[in-house]
């Protein structure tokens, strides 16, 4: 093989070499990239909820459990109570769905979801 032929074969293994730890780079960099949090405004000592229907809610009373509007489909909840605050969301029946300590920020189905106790 001659110098040059070696020249532009060496040159072709160091641009696929590159070229592959830069997109390998690329690849793992956008792994570790977190979901983004669901987008909602919701003040300090507030739990809120919107659904995909546009119905949303802010409370922040611990003395009762509210009963939520008609909210369909799924959307966020943002839980912005002082930390470790839980409020817990209730089905039609008043049986316990589930629980969110604050602070909390996450995409929940809230068709199921028929009563919120704040705290």
């Amino acid at each position: 093989m001659g110098l040059r032929t070696l020249g532009t074969a060496l040159l072709a293994i160091g641009t696929l070499v590159g070229g592959s730890l830069i997109g390998a780079t690329v690849s793992s960099a956008a792994a570790r990239t977190a979901p983004p949090k669901p987008q909602l405004e919701c003040p300090y000592y507030f739990v809120c909820g919107q659904a995909a229907n546009g119905s949303s809610f802010a409370y922040k009373d611990c003395n009762f459990e509210f009963k939520l509007p008609n909210l369909i489909g799924s959307g966020p909840l943002v839980n912005n109570q002082t930390a470790g605050t839980v409020a817990r969301f209730y089905d039609k029946n008043h049986r316990l769905l589930f629980t969110s300590r604050a602070y909390d920020a996450r995409t929940v189905n809230w068709t199921p979801v028929w009563y919120v106790r704040a705290c």
